[in-house]
């Protein structure tokens, strides 16, 4: 008690704010700056992985600068290995080192200027690091320019033994059935893949629709070219090739600049499409077809080259070169090395990149930061290029603990016909697991081998082994692989388990993750990165599902990346968060979060989120440029601005099986009235003294919100600013889609204040059953389904949480059970007490 006490009075004598001793405070404007803006590793830190990336940044380099790194158990140096000079910040230490402590510097070398060397910075090896080695660069570059063509795919030498494989391969035969039909067919002509109606549109807006009026052309214009070199690929047969340089040539025809063509998506498609064509068919040119299509892809890949050095590997997210752009960029080099001088730079370039910075948005547990509409986005490249490398190398690059834990992360947040985490843009198409889906749980289970993602992909499959060709995106590689489907066994997920993602910022909480129909998903997020990228300003915001539907979650619409829209609601007020003043958290990467805490048990779900920097004024140029185009004023009326936020720490309990809790910690730099934010895709009703409902057909949910002080509620279907389909998007029946009010819930303090908690309780109701009976006494105890929660409400008192039922399982934030002031200790009978402190995710130490 006298402990208590004593953290009560510093409480006081502090402030509501004050740090408590099992708290870790992250301070950095940024944990992961939109450019790299630190070294890593560095501070003596014991890296993860053996050999380790060395990393800086690059800001105010020319593009013609030049770098070397030199690394040694010396802090002077002696001895030192000393690079070679090359042109990006990156640079992967390919060979194992000896354990113990090594220093390394990089340096600097401009035209004209002598060399400088950076600051020293030091890194730790020991007997935990996991060992990956991997070809060095240059060894690698020897080795495929020395193989004859064709070789990005199938080898010259590999090639009858592909033929005899894949003779009895389904999706083999029917490809060359197609390519068959298919092989006098005309050539594409240049049109819209979408035609849309420009009229009265804003410049900008105007030239978002041209981009996706020719969505995908690139791949529409190269798609024979790389139907009739596989066809030659799997019978040799010369008229497949012929169709392929026919094809290629008209291609390599087309202008490099225009609407078609000159957007990266296309532009890199039509590099690789010629890259592949002249893999398989360029001793079936004429040297001019030759000469025509190298100087296509030439003039191709310098331009990708120029704007990515110094630019995309010191870039925390650059999405479309991630999801598409590299994969083609860097094909396209191991197709032309030896061909093309420029070939050599952009392998090394791919090669070293990927080394060094994969996975980009994730740590090792197997989370990635996007959400899973523009995860999907990424999933032909997270296959082909580990795939294509592990072939030229012997090394297996699927052997990262990211892709071990993949699987788990796809089926816990996104189970077969279940509505995904809520999260991200896009994220209110993800309503069941896509085909994209099913063809990459079934890819990583044959490559890992993975029980978990074979069980996946054999749910998305169902009970035809043929649906799995409907997943187009990797026919290729189901006909290229030579591992079976039948790799592993499948193993299911087991009830009322949940898992833990802080790397990317996931917490996933389910009672039956198998089957959909009778789930209670909860998904928590809190996110590391930031709002950067397609992720949204939603640090401790919270999607719940029932049976597969939304019953509580994010709102709005993805109209474009950024409209007004997109920037004033989808992104940022659309979920359940906290608004202070009517501001919202700050798009950008200076608005991040972190997962500090959890705890699983058969009982219950612990997570604790950190938001306290989540709120600020936007710092990114990028999005203050893209707020300028959309005409968005960065203004509190638009809901933008800092409002001071200093503290938002929220801890999201889940009480297997149908009772949810929510208890905030809030502070600002001055008093602001705050808004607790719950959304909904169903219509929500007031169900009492500061209590909504909704119901989403298989199940009613209810939430009870107590602070202290009065709350004012605003219950509306209006967005905060209108939900616009100006780019006529298109639903899954291929109507044009309408954008639909949604519900919004604001619960306003009536005062302001410095400081303010509250408590949320949601009841999950499954339809045909009785809702949980929720009382409170005089005291403020909250008794529901065999739990009683007592929280402190009084922000001029130390923060605490009890929540325990009589089978003593128990959750006590900074309560007498702590050892350390503001710790969680987590309860439950036959199993070791817990006593949660903060943890900093590994992908941001």
């Amino acid at each position: 008690m006298k402990r208590i006490l004593l953290l009560a009075a510093l409480f006081a004598a502090l402030g509501a704010e004050a740090q408590l001793p099992a708290e870790i405070r992250l301070d950095k404007r940024s944990l992961r700056p939109r450019y790299r803006e630190w070294a890593r590793p560095t501070g003596g830190v014991t890296v993860t992985q053996n050999p380790p990336a060395l990393l800086w940044p690059a800001s105010g380099d020319s593009k013609r600068a030049l770098y070397r790194v030199r690394l040694s158990q010396d802090s002077t140096f002696a001895g030192a290995v000393v690079s070679e000079p090359f042109e990006w910040a990156a640079y992967a230490c390919h060979e194992p080192l000896a354990e113990g402590r090594w220093y390394w510097q990089w340096s600097v070398s401009e035209p004209g200027c002598p060399e400088r060397w950076s600051e020293v910075n030091a890194f730790t090896v020991d007997a935990s690091c996991r060992r990956f080695a991997t070809p060095t660069g240059a060894e690698l570059v020897r080795k495929v320019a020395a193989m004859p063509h064709h070789r990005l795919y199938v080898s010259r030498d590999g090639v009858d033994a592909f033929r005899t494989r894949t003779q009895r391969n389904p999706e083999a035969r029917e490809l060359l059935r197609k390519a068959r039909r298919n092989l006098n067919m005309d050539l594409v002509p240049v049109a819209p893949t979408r035609p849309r109606d420009t009229t009265g549109m804003t410049p900008f807006q105007k030239k978002s629709l041209v981009n996706f009026m020719y969505h995908k052309f690139g791949e529409v214009v190269t798609q024979p070219v790389v139907d009739f070199s596989t066809a030659y690929l799997l019978t040799g047969e010369e008229p497949f090739r012929d169709a392929a340089v026919r094809h290629a040539l008209h291609a390599a025809s087309l202008p490099v600049d225009s609407d078609a063509t000159s957007e990266d998506f296309n532009r890199s498609a039509i590099m690789y499409g010629l890259a592949v064509g002249y893999d398989t068919a360029c001793d079936r040119m004429t040297p001019e077809e030759r000469a025509a299509v190298l100087e296509a892809i030439r003039v191709r890949g310098e331009h990708f080259y120029r704007h990515y050095v110094k630019d995309f590997e010191v870039h925390s997210m650059d999405n479309h070169v991630w999801q598409h752009t590299f994969r083609n960029f860097f094909f396209s080099s191991i197709a032309t090395l030896g061909d093309l001088p420029e070939a050599e730079k952009w392998f090394r370039y791919c090669y070293e990149v990927w080394c060094a910075r994969f996975p980009i948005l994730g740590g090792d547990d197997g989370g990635w930061h996007d959400g899973s509409s523009y995860m999907q986005a990424n999933l032909v490249t997270f296959i082909y290029v580990p795939f294509v490398l592990t072939r030229l190398t012997g090394t297996d690059f699927f052997d990262l603990p990211w892709y071990r834990n993949l699987p788990s992360f796809l089926v816990y947040s996104f189970p077969k016909g279940s509505y995904a985490t809520g999260f991200g843009d896009d994220y209110e198409k993800m309503t069941s697991p896509s085909q994209l889906y099913m063809g990459f749980a079934d890819a990583l289970a044959r490559e890992l081998p993975s029980p978990e993602a074979r069980w996946y992909a054999d749910r998305l499959i169902g009970d035809d082994p043929t649906n799995l060709y409907r997943s187009k995106g990797f026919a290729l590689y189901r006909i290229l692989t030579d591992k079976p489907a039948d790799r592993v066994a499948p193993k299911a997920p087991a009830r009322n388990t949940s898992r833990f993602y802080p790397d990317a910022g996931f917490s996933l909480m389910h009672t039956d993750p198998a089957d959909a129909s009778d789930d209670l998903m909860a998904a928590f997020f809190a996110l590391p990165f930031g709002s950067t990228g397609h992720a949204h300003a939603a640090h401790n915001g919270f999607t719940i599902n029932y049976g597969g539907r939304q019953l509580f979650g994010g709102t709005g619409y993805y109209s474009n990346f950024n409209d007004k829209h997109t920037l004033m609601h989808y992104r940022s007020r659309g979920h359940n968060t906290i608004l202070a003043d009517g501001l919202a958290q700050v798009i950008g990467e200076n608005g991040y979060g972190w997962l500090a805490r959890f705890a699983d048990n058969e009982a219950l779900t612990y997570t604790l989120g950190d938001a306290s920097h989540a709120y600020d004024s936007i710092r990114t140029p990028f999005w203050i440029d893209r707020m300028a185009k959309s005409e968005v004023a960065y203004t509190p009326e638009n809901g933008l601005g800092d409002p001071g936020v200093t503290r938002f720490r929220r801890h999201f309990l889940f009480l297997k099986p149908d009772v949810i809790v929510v208890y905030d910690e809030l502070a600002a730099r001055e008093p602001v009235a705050w808004t607790w934010l719950l959304h909904s895709h169903n219509r929500m009703a007031s169900a009492g003294a500061n209590a909504v409902a909704a119901s989403n057909g298989p199940a009613e949910g209810r939430m009870d919100l107590f602070t202290s002080g009065e709350l004012a509620l605003n219950l509306t279907d209006r967005f905060f600013s209108p939900a616009i389909n100006w780019k006529k998007r298109t639903g899954p029946d291929g109507k044009v889609q309408e954008y639909v009010n949604q519900w919004h819930a604001e619960f306003t303090t009536a005062a302001k204040s410095r400081a303010q908690r509250f408590l949320a309780v949601f009841r999950i109701t499954p339809e045909g059953r009785r809702p949980l009976a929720l009382k409170r006494d005089s005291k403020g105890r909250v008794t529901v389904g065999g739990w009683t929660v007592a929280a402190e409400l009084d922000a001029s008192k130390p923060a605490s949480l009890s929540v325990t039922d009589r089978r003593g399982n128990a959750v006590l934030y900074n309560t007498p059970a702590s050892k350390t002031g503001g710790s969680t200790v987590v309860r439950r009978r036959g199993e070791p007490v817990r006593e949660l402190v903060d943890v900093v995710p590994a992908s941001v130490r």
